[in-house]
C-alpha cells in the first residue's frame, strides 16, 4: 500500500474513531428517561421514605431532648439541645411538607404537626387556655391527638420552646411545670405522628405497596399516569407553598406604603429561612429523581442551564433571607433577593408543567396549572 493510501486509511479510522466518541459521549450525557412506574418507585424508595423515616427519628430525639429540660430545671445546656432538635425537625419538614397524599393526608396528620397559617393566633390562644386550666389527664399518651389541631405540632412547640420571657423548664411554680409537661406531651405526639406516617407507607397494605400496584382491583390508583400525577401535584405544591406562603407575602408587606410587618413559618424560631432552604433543596432533589430533566425540548436548549441556576439561586436567596429581614429589611438586597425567589419559583413551575410535565406524558389537571 503506498503512503498516500495508508494515510487515508489512517485518517478514515481516527475519523471514524472520533465520531464513534462523540456519538457515546452524546448517549452518555443524555438523561434516561423513565417510565412513569419508575418515576414513583424512586419518588418513594429514594425520597419520601428515607425522608418520612428521618423525621420519625428526630422526633424521638426531641422527645427525648424536651424531657431533659424538664427534668434538669430548664439549663441553658438542656434548652440549647432542645431548640437544636426543634431546628432539625423543622429542617425535616421542610423537605416534606409539599408531600399532601399517602398516610400524612388522613386522620388530619398534616395540620396536627404543622398548622399554618395561623393569622389570628389560634394556636397561642388555645395553648394559653390549656396552661390555664392545667388538667393533668390531657399531659396522657395520646390524650392531645383528641385535641384541636392547633395544639398539637410544631406551631405550638414553638410558643413554648421559644418563649423569651419564660424560658421553658426554669420556673418553679405550678404553671411553669405545666407548660414544661405540655411541651413534652406535644412532642411525644409529634413522634406518635411521624410514627404513623412511617407505617402507613410499609408493608403488603401500605400505600407504597397501593401506589406500586394500580389496577382494577385498586381504589386509589388505576394506572400508573395517575400515580405519577400524584408525585408530580407535589412538585407544584411545594413550589406553591415557597412562593405563596414567604416569598409573596413578604414581598407584599414590605413594599406597602407604609412598609409593614408579616409574621412568617417559624419566624419566632428564627428558622424561616431553615424551613424555606430545606424545602428548595428537597423540590430540587426530587426534580431529579424523577428525572424531568430528561424531558427538555430539544428546541429550547437553553432550559438546560436556566433550571440548574435558577435552583441554585433559590437556595442561595432562601438562605439569607433571615439576616435579610433582621438586618436590611427592605433594603435592595432585600427586595431582589425576593423579587428573584419568586421570579425563579415561577419559572421553574411554568417550565416543569407546561413543558416537561406534557413531553413525559404527566397529565397534569387544570387547577395544578392554574395561577402563573
Amino acid at each position: 500500500m503506498t503512503p498516500v493510501r495508508l494515510f487515508k486509511s489512517a485518517l478514515i479510522a481516527s475519523l471514524v474513531t472520533v465520531a464513534m466518541s462523540l456519538v457515546a459521549a452524546s448517549a452518555e450525557a443524555l438523561p434516561i428517561r423513565k417510565s412513569h412506574a419508575t418515576m414513583v418507585i424512586d419518588t418513594i424508595d429514594k425520597f419520601i421514605v428515607p425522608r418520612v423515616d428521618a423525621l420519625s427519628a428526630k422526633t424521638a430525639n426531641l422527645t427525648a431532648a424536651i424531657g431533659a429540660v424538664c427534668k434538669d430545671g430548664g439549663s441553658e445546656a438542656s434548652r440549647k439541645a432542645a431548640t437544636a432538635a426543634y431546628a432539625e425537625i423543622v429542617h425535616a419538614w421542610g423537605g416534606l411538607d409539599f408531600i399532601r397524599f399517602g398516610p400524612v393526608a388522613r386522620e388530619h396528620r398534616l395540620e396536627r404537626i404543622f398548622f399554618w397559617p395561623d393569622p389570628r393566633g389560634f394556636a397561642s390562644r388555645q395553648l394559653s387556655a390549656l396552661i390555664a386550666a392545667k388538667k393533668p389527664d390531657l399531659l396522657e399518651s395520646g390524650a392531645l391527638a383528641r385535641q384541636s389541631v392547633a395544639v398539637q405540632g410544631l406551631t405550638a412547640l414553638e410558643i413554648l420552646l421559644y418563649d423569651e420571657k419564660n424560658p421553658l423548664g426554669t420556673g418553679t411554680d405550678e404553671t411553669a411545670k405545666y407548660r414544661c409537661a405540655l411541651a413534652a406531651a406535644i412532642a411525644a405526639n409529634l413522634h406518635a405522628i411521624a410514627e404513623e406516617i412511617s407505617a402507613g407507607w410499609k408493608g403488603d397494605d401500605g400505600y407504597r405497596m397501593k401506589m406500586l400496584t394500580p389496577g382494577s382491583d385498586n381504589a386509589l390508583y388505576k394506572d400508573a399516569s395517575e400515580t405519577v400525577r400524584d408525585v408530580a401535584k407535589a412538585m407544584a405544591m411545594g413550589l406553591e407553598l415557597g412562593r405563596d406562603r414567604i416569598v409573596l407575602p413578604e414581598l407584599t408587606a414590605v413594599t406597602a406604603d407604609p412598609p409593614r410587618r408579616v409574621r412568617l413559618a417559624f419566624e419566632q424560631a428564627g428558622l424561616t429561612s431553615e424551613y424555606l432552604q430545606s424545602s428548595i433543596v428537597a423540590l430540587k432533589d426530587l426534580y431529579e429523581t424523577i428525572g424531568l430533566d430528561a424531558y427538555i425540548p430539544a428546541d429550547k436548549p437553553w432550559m438546560v442551564k436556566f433550571i440548574p441556576d435558577a435552583w441554585k439561586s433559590l437556595i442561595a436567596d432562601a438562605a439569607k433571607l433571615d439576616d435579610l429581614r433582621a438586618n436590611e429589611r427592605g433594603s435592595e438586597a432585600h427586595l431582589h433577593a425576593l423579587r428573584k425567589m419568586r421570579f425563579d419559583l415561577s419559572g421553574i413551575r411554568q417550565i416543569i408543567f407546561k413543558e416537561l410535565a406534557p413531553n413525559a406524558e404527566i397529565e397534569m389537571g387544570i387547577n395544578e396549572l392554574d395561577g402563573d
